[in-house]
């Protein structure tokens, strides 16, 4: 996969949840004690200016007919880790980037309220958009003081700073490095802001991270 003039072969993607304290409270959760990882797969990786498609089962079912927008800043990891010191983290991030965690939200609470896992709600195809580059550590001073924001067809529905990050890039890093090996490639997303909501078929989702750029999909209903 080409991102700017970076290729990546992404083993894996993790993505932590309620990393925010806001979005932790508006979905009536915890503020979690150390950081919550899920893994999404790669069927969900789709690159700026592709589709995210919607799927029938979800748009024809009232019971699961809902798809939220989630953005995130993620980084890149470059070499392999395991079991690293959150000093050294910087030494294992290639750069950064914007990831979109899109998430059939009806169907994520359903699984979560009978005891299932979140995976089918996270990774249809095309619920992972990424880019529209890699920017190296060295033109980023401080990742943790970056806008954020996501429009829906120009209207501004997601607005914070990475500062408000619960647990920081170096800390995720080391806590992951516990219990998975990560290699070249690998990409981490380092969770939401509040205001996350739905999209439809015919939304235009733009996303951009300062320092970074933008990404812009388009939704369409699957066929």
């Amino acid at each position: 996969m080409k991102l700017g003039d970076h290729s990546i072969k992404p083993t894996k993607i993790i993505c932590l949840g309620r990393n925010y304290v806001e979005h932790a409270k508006e979905m009536k959760a915890k503020i979690p004690k150390e950081p919550i990882f899920f893994v999404k797969t790669l069927n969900t990786l789709v690159t700026n200016g592709n589709p995210i498609i919607y799927p029938k089962l979800l748009y024809n079912t009232q019971e699961y007919n809902r798809v939220d927008h989630e953005v995130e800043l993620a980084f890149i990891v470059s070499k392999t880790c395991k079991n690293i010191q959150s000093e050294h983290a910087y030494e294992y991030i290639e750069g950064y980037t914007i990831f979109l965690d899109i998430t059939a939200r009806k169907m994520q609470i359903s699984d979560r309220n009978i005891n299932l896992p979140w995976y089918r709600s996270k990774n249809f195809d095309t619920f992972g958009p990424i880019g529209p580059r890699i920017t190296p550590c060295s033109e980023i001073e401080d990742p943790h003081n970056l806008e954020l924001q996501l429009k829906i067809n120009g209207e501004v529905r997601q607005h914070s700073n990475t500062k408000y990050l619960i647990f920081k890039i170096p800390e995720t890093l080391a806590f992951l490095s516990k219990f998975i090996t990560l290699v070249p490639g690998d990409i981490i997303a380092t969770g939401t802001p509040s205001g996350v909501g739905p999209i439809q078929p015919r939304d235009l989702i733009e996303a951009s991270i300062e320092q970074i750029g933008k990404i812009t999909h388009k939704v369409i209903l699957e066929e």
